[in-house]
């Protein structure tokens, strides 16, 4: 693989001599996926004498990040880990990993507990899991107890974490004073002033954009002196070690165009933001029109429900009343006898179907006396013959005794 081709590994590597890898970015699959493999090159196949590892990140995946630490706390060859510029949350792992671990006195360190998107009872059990994990690594690498580690990654409420000064990280316990590397104090000076208020891990790489002036201001020609231009070019080299860039890369121009690379993705960030803020608004509008009508399609619907509920009682008053109409048509026709008893189911259903229709039919039918009506005559016309017949009987002997013109006398 030519040089130029690698991503992480920084200057000559030489068998037998020390070798640098630089690990200046967030941790995520695609970054630990190509360190490592670089990391296992070097071992692999340079066998250098050491590896150091430059570690410049704001962190990332747990997931990711462990594979790191163990690729390096198992590497067979002796290791360093020196915190660049910044080793916060997975890069303080991976800053840990080392034989020996060193801090630049302007760097940070900061460490916290674990989070991830969501609030699910699995996100919550993996946040537990993981942040056991590295207060365990956090414990051992460095001989802290259980309470001190946690009160680290707990921070002072309101705050997420502890962020260390090189100072402060050795008071901590973390590092030895003599693994504190120097700095020319004109350069470590004007970096932690720039740090100095800001506590936001997103802000810390970026802020080193602030020393695009000083680096505008140095001017290395013939009429400075050997003390200036010393300064002027550690300058240079330390903020292009911040920025990745080592060896011969480490020059103002490229220092210069990663500023204004950074610059420009500010500018994008601000644009994007503005969309997104945009999208949310117009979200914000969609879904407060949607709750509208979700309430009128309710209304909508309970209106629908109570007019169906009313419609049904209805057609149960209207069927009722329709059922008692056929009812008392068939009853009549019954009782005037112009159908039988065992025909009423069939006029029933006629009357049913269509109600004129079998009132029509039913009352072309001639209505016809019952047997009891009949029965009834038929006794009185035999009584009033036999009443007849006694009474002329009683008449007729009257006539035989007294004649047939007889009249009463009066009595003078």
């Amino acid at each position: 693989m030519a040089k130029h081709e690698f991503k992480f590994i920084k200057g000559r590597c030489c068998e037998g001599m020390p070798a640098d890898i630089c690990f200046y970015t967030d941790v995520d699959y695609w970054s630990v996926d190509n360190f490592l493999w670089e990391f296992d090159y070097l071992v692999n196949y340079v066998n250098p004498s050491k590896i150091r590892i430059h570690i410049n990140s704001v962190g990332g995946s747990v997931v990711d990040g462990i594979s790191v630490f163990s690729k390096i706390i198992d590497c067979p060859l002796p290791t360093e880990c020196i915190n660049d510029g910044l080793a916060a949350s997975m890069g303080s792992i991976i800053w840990a990993a080392g034989n020996e671990i060193y801090m630049k006195d302007f760097a940070l360190l900061m460490i916290h507990n674990p989070f991830c998107e969501g609030g699910s009872s699995e996100c919550n059990a993996a946040i537990e899991a993981f942040k056991q994990q590295l207060k365990t690594i956090y414990v051992k690498r460095f001989g802290l107890s259980d309470g001190e580690i946690e009160d680290i990654m707990n921070g002072k409420e309101g705050e997420d974490g502890t962020f260390m000064t090189a100072t402060q990280a050795v008071e901590r316990g973390f590092i030895t004073n003599d693994h504190i590397i120097e700095t020319p104090s004109v350069v470590k000076n004007q970096i932690l002033a720039a740090i100095k208020d800001t506590t936001d891990i997103a802000q810390i790489k970026a802020i080193f954009g602030l020393m695009a002036p000083a680096i505008d201001e140095v001017t290395i020609n013939e009429q400075n002196t050997n003390t200036t231009k010393s300064i002027a070019m550690e300058k240079i080299t330390v903020i292009a070690a911040l920025f990745g860039l080592t060896g011969d890369k480490a020059t103002a121009e490229n220092v210069t165009s990663k500023i204004n690379e950074l610059k420009d993705k500010a500018a994008q960030f601000e644009t994007t933001n503005k969309a997104l803020e945009d999208t949310k608004a117009q979200l914000a509008t969609a879904q407060a029109e949607l709750t509208g009508a979700k309430t009128s399609i309710k209304n909508l619907t309970d209106d629908l429900e109570a007019t169906k509920a009313s419609l049904k009682k209805y057609e149960e008053a209207e069927a009722a009343a329709n059922e008692a109409k056929v009812n008392a048509l068939i009853d009549k026709a019954v009782k005037d006898c112009k159908i039988n008893k065992d025909e009423r189911d069939i006029y029933i259903k006629m009357a049913q179907d269509n109600y004129e229709l079998a009132e029509n039919v039913l009352a072309k039918i001639p209505a016809r006396d019952s047997l009891g009506n009949i029965i009834s005559k038929a006794n009185a016309t035999e009584a009033k013959d036999q009443i007849k017949t006694t009474e002329q009987q009683i008449l007729d002997k009257v006539e035989a005794i007294v004649g047939k013109d007889f009249k009463f006398r009066s009595l003078d």
